[in-house]
């Protein structure tokens, strides 16, 4: 149960910093906090599906309470016919943004785990 409880204080806290590095431009800080996760959350496959689910919420959630109040699927509709996708709602870029804060997320728990696996063989 404890180790439960450790594992969502542990999601809460990411997704806040995320969240608030994102407002700040910040985004490369998800890295750094996936980084952390992979160096402290054990075993390695909680650690991966840790950041998987901070990444993700910590970039989707600001994108959806600013979809209450601004022109998201617009800009994202502006975005994919910058680049010559056919599509029309914009769905396909914000997919794409929440999965890139979840890659951003799991790589840098990745390189924390496999740091920390060094460590010990040394």
């Amino acid at each position: 149960m404890k180790k439960f409880a450790f594992s969502v204080l542990i999601g809460i806290v990411g997704v806040t910093i995320i969240w608030l590095a994102l407002l700040a431009g910040f985004w490369w800080l998800t890295s750094v906090i996936g980084l952390l996760i992979g160096l402290f959350l054990r075993p390695a496959g909680v650690g991966l599906l840790s950041s998987l689910c901070i990444g993700g919420f910590g970039w989707g959630l600001p994108l959806a309470i600013m979809a209450t109040n601004a022109p998201v699927g617009n800009v994202a509709n502006a975005i994919e016919g910058a680049i010559g996708l056919s599509t029309t709602n914009g769905v396909l870029i914000i997919v794409l943004t929440v999965g890139l804060g979840c890659i951003l997320s799991m790589l840098g728990t990745w390189v924390g785990i496999a740091g920390r696996r060094v460590a010990n063989t040394q």
